[in-house]
């Protein structure tokens, strides 16, 4: 599958359309108004992964772990697996091109019709539900293809285990409809997908290309209609600057970091939060520090949809719950994620509600499996029968996978439940130290929780098997929650003394009435004001579709909803091994010198006018920059320069060149420096800088290689009239962090990568000994 992601130095300084987030919410934002015929860019926090690249053993899944713990944080910002852990309640999500959607159990279930009749709606939401809403359902099934198990696919035991479970409960037990494809073929929009291998490792990162994520329809589909996607962009906050909206981000990955560089930003007409429930809010009240008015509120209403995840360890038959990783050779069908379900929604009270539905562990924790579940068996263990021959076998089973390992005895016979019902949606998000944390006393000790243990006893009972609660539901720690469902934090209201955001998903602009910023939009899962009780993919997804049709309805737009779409006809080039390196440079310049750099520079000291910069350059071909005759690079980052403006400027569309001959100078080269800058103001610079690499008397090449003599004009070319002159140079300091930062790209092995870095450095000290030695 060709990647959907453009490389971040092609990032074009202003967009009619902005969209933070790639998941259900983010992925329908980009592929409707894509489709309205409007520029997109989307920015997504984590990296793509295609299929073949999601972690499959436990070393790999271990390097891409994110913990957000309350002292600190552990991992990579762009890690797969964002766990955020917080004294009452926990969650897990997805980090990646296409959100959680990647390592979700895809479920495709409809909210229970009473949830909608909730006050807490919008009026004018509810008005909908028949209409918008039902279409926003039937939208996003179109595109997402739910289907339930097929009956002639291989039975799975984990999926006739749940059945048992079902009847000794008296409750509706049926297969529900997954985003999961069951043949192979390109699908409605130019994707080729493989069907379903039944390897289990949904929630890990569908390496197979059957699981249907955003991955696979939504972005793609923004991507054929002309949107750009850009990754590893980290979007910090919001700002109205007059009709504009700035949306300032980070680069991870970049080692801009490292230097504490500004934050980069883009300028949009509309902007849509969709960084999910977490992320979206997170923005908001960054935005709110730094003096965006929006209701108070913000960060309210968070709930974690009445999650609970719990096991039938050593049950007396097969459950074959363990997902294959990168176990080769032929081994029973563990099936998708979640294939059945026991659904006892229809109570006479809507919030004693639940679903139950059995799950897979992915094959890359099944090394660390008996140890852990034979720990939790003995410590928290209830078993669901007795008996001393019974509990011999359990024994038996037990050492067997102690010995054997996952896929084998006590293990093999665990059944995983998923539980969804309601909490009470009291929990709050807010900001310490600049992150996002979750205060929610008590969440745990709600009797619901306690409704759903005594409920999964009662499951496990006719399995025969030890039902053990989530080890942190325990007096030990308190009764703490974890969720893969987080909702609420911007929710939908009818003013702001409720809500976050209006019916449409607009942000309300003060925390009182129903002004709202009429192109600033919320749409995502932290904008749904109340527990679902069931899996909330399928409802947040049609919200957002309603959103969308009334962003193009207001504004005269037409959404072309036709399929199949197709990617462009434009071949995509091939993917090469590049390099990139981020370096920091610092000097003084001058508005009143226009002729001389020296002059410049010592004015520019005396005025006390510094400049700053944080470049990152990348060259996503290192072959060509090698060998071509400019040896070109391109160049993003900021600029600070408080004499031009008071805030960092942005650099977009910037070239840099590595030593470049001088005709008639065969003993001198030049880096070159070409910057586009843009003010928060929307006003452009040009930026254009060199270093003259030449033998002088003494030792020069440190002096050579590290002074950057500038000018400044106005405008986006050197014809504009000159704002300036003046030096740069770098710090030592600044140089031992700079070769950190130096990174090969597209490597396909750590071999690959210090080849790479080999033939660079070789051209790099080469060049430097042709004209100084």
């Amino acid at each position: 599958m060709t990647r959907l992601s453009s490389p971040i130095e092609n990032i074009k300084s202003h967009y009619k359309v902005v969209v933070i987030g790639s998941g259900y919410g983010g992925g329908i934002a980009a592929s409707r108004l894509a489709r309205a015929g409007q520029q997109v860019c989307v920015l997504e926090r984590g990296k793509e992964f295609q299929p073949g690249e999601y972690p499959n053993t436990d070393v790999n899944a271990l390097g891409e772990i994110q913990v957000d713990l309350p002292g600190k944080r552990i991992g990579s910002r762009t890690g797969l697996y964002d766990f955020r852990v917080n004294q009452d309640i926990n969650v897990f999500l997805g980090c990646g091109l296409g959100g959680t959607s990647l390592v979700n159990a895809n479920v495709s279930l409809q909210a229970e019709p009473r949830v909608f009749a909730d006050p807490r709606w919008p009026q004018e939401l509810r008005n909908d539900v028949d209409s918008l809403i039902a279409e926003g359902y039937r939208r996003a099934e179109e595109m997402l293809k739910p289907n339930s198990y097929p009956e002639d696919s291989p039975p799975l035991p984990k999926l006739q285990a749940l059945e048992k479970s079902s009847k000794y409960l008296n409750e509706k037990f049926y297969r529900p409809p997954i985003n999961v494809t069951f043949q192979d073929g390109v699908n409605h929009v130019g994707v080729e997908q493989k069907k379903c291998n039944f390897c289990g490792d949904c929630v890990s990162g569908c390496n197979h290309g059957a699981k249907n994520t955003t991955l696979m329809n939504y972005l793609p589909d923004a991507k054929n209609h002309g949107a750009e996607i850009y990754t590893q962009v980290s979007v910090r906050r919001v700002e109205k600057q007059g009709d504009r909206w700035l949306v300032h981000f980070q680069l991870l990955n970049s080692g801009q970091q490292i230097f504490d560089a500004p934050t980069m930003f883009v300028s949009a007409e509309i902007v849509i939060l969709a960084a999910g429930t977490l992320g979206s809010t997170e923005i908001l009240l960054r935005s709110q520090q730094a003096g965006l008015s929006v209701s108070n509120q913000l960060g309210h209403n968070f709930t974690g949809n009445g999650d609970v995840l719990a096991f039938g360890y050593n049950t007396d038959q097969t459950i074959n719950g363990i997902g294959f990783g990168n176990r080769a050779g032929a081994r029973e069908p563990v099936g998708p994620c979640i294939t059945g379900i026991i659904d006892m929604r229809e109570q006479p009270r809507l919030d004693n509600g639940m679903v139950i539905e059995e799950g897979s562990i992915p094959g890359a924790l099944a090394p660390f499996l008996p140890a852990s579940f034979a720990a939790a068996g003995k410590v928290l263990g209830k078993d669901s029968d007795d008996g001393w021959g019974d509990r011999f076998k359990e024994k038996l089973r037990e050492t067997e996978s102690l010995t054997r390992g996952a896929y084998s005895g006590a293990v093999r016979n665990t059944q995983t439940y998923l539980v969804m019902t309601h909490d009470d949606a009291a929990g709050q998000m807010y900001l310490e130290d600049d992150r996002l944390r979750i205060r929610w006393e008590d969440v745990g000790k709600q009797s619901i929780f306690q409704r759903v243990n005594d409920r999964l006893a009662e499951a496990t009972r006719p399995l025969g098997g030890t039902q053990i609660p989530n080890p942190i539901w325990t007096n030990l720690f308190g009764h703490d929650l974890v969720t893969v469902h987080p909702l609420g934090g911007c929710i939908l209201a009818e003013d702001a003394e409720r809500g976050v955001v209006n019916h449409k998903g607009q942000v309300f602009s003060s925390d009182r009435g129903t002004a709202v910023y009429e192109n600033l939009y919320v749409a995502d899962g932290s904008v749904i004001p109340r527990t679902l009780g069931v899996n909330p993919l399928l409802t947040i997804s049609a919200v957002a579709e309603r959103c969308c049709a009334l962003i193009a309805k207001d504004r005269g737009w037409t959404i072309n909803y036709d399929l199949p779409s197709a990617p462009p006809r434009t071949p995509t080039a091939p993917v090469k091994v590049g390099i990139q390196f981020t370096e920091t440079m610092r000097g003084y310049f001058s508005t009143q010198v226009k002729d001389d750099y020296q002059r410049a520079f010592q004015q520019g000291k005396k005025d006390k006018s510094p400049l700053q910069f944080t470049l990152t350059i990348i060259a996503d071909d290192l072959e060509e920059l090698l060998n071509d005759i400019d040896h070109t690079a391109k160049i993003v980052g900021t600029v600070t320069a408080p004499a031009i403006a008071a805030e960092p400027l942005t650099v977009t569309y910037g070239r840099f060149n590595l030593f470049v001959k001088e005709q008639g100078k065969a003993k001198t080269r030049q880096m070159r420096y070409d910057l586009h800058m843009t003010a928060k103001t929307g006003q452009q610079y040009y930026f254009e800088g060199f270093k003259e690499i030449h033998d002088d008397a003494g030792f020069d090449v440190w002096s050579d290689t590290t002074t950057l003599y500038i000018t400044i004009y106005e405008g986006d070319s050197n014809n504009g009239s000159v704002v300036g002159k003046g030096i740069l140079k770098i710090q030592p300091a600044d140089f031992i962090k700079q070769m950190t930062t130096l990174k090969v790209t597209n490597a396909l092995s750590r071999a690959e990568s210090l080849q790479a870095i080999d033939r660079f450095s070789r051209f790099f000290v080469g060049t430097l000994a042709e004209v100084y030695v």
